[in-house]
């Protein structure tokens, strides 16, 4: 059994040993604290996760699609592969997340930081990435910008 607390205090026991390729689709999570949990290949499709907090967390693979990621934290996480089309990641925190190879394509990312953040190979086809923060962030080739977006204009780094 492992179990989950939140920011209130409050705790919610689940009945496996770890989070890693778990189903948690589709679960009210708002301000839950995975900081330097695994939960790799977790599914969190479609799950309420604003003011989560992920700081430090192994994320590679983890599927979150249409999930609700406002005000969360990402902090030096690693997100390597980690699905995010269509989700809501408003205000969200990224601050040098390694999200290498991850899709946001389709997300909304207005007030997003991803100051520092390592975006190789990432479909960053997202909306309101405009208004998104890539200080320092360093992308590749194979990034993936929406039309007309320059994402050098925005701070971050080609390599």
């Amino acid at each position: 059994m492992i179990t989950l607390i939140f920011e209130t205090g409050d705790t919610v026991d689940f009945p496996f040993d770890s989070f890693v390729e778990e189903d948690l689709s589709g679960l009210d999570l708002h301000r839950a604290i995975f900081e330097r949990l695994d939960v790799s290949g977790a599914d969190f499709t479609g799950s309420n996760l604003r003011n989560a907090i992920f700081d430090y967390a192994i994320l590679v693979g983890a599927k979150m699609s249409k999930a609700a990621l406002m005000n969360s934290t990402f902090s030096c996480a690693k997100m390597e592969d980690v699905d995010l089309t269509e989700s809501i990641a408003v205000f969200a925190d990224f601050y040098k997340a390694d999200l290498s190879g991850a899709s946001l394509k389709g997300a909304d990312v207005g007030g997003s930081r991803f100051i520092g953040a390592k975006l190789s190979s990432v479909n960053l086809d997202a909306k309101r990435v405009d208004e998104a923060d890539f200080t320092g962030a360093i992308y590749d080739e194979k990034t993936v910008w929406p039309v007309g977006f320059d994402p050098e204009m925005y701070g971050a780094i080609k390599i």
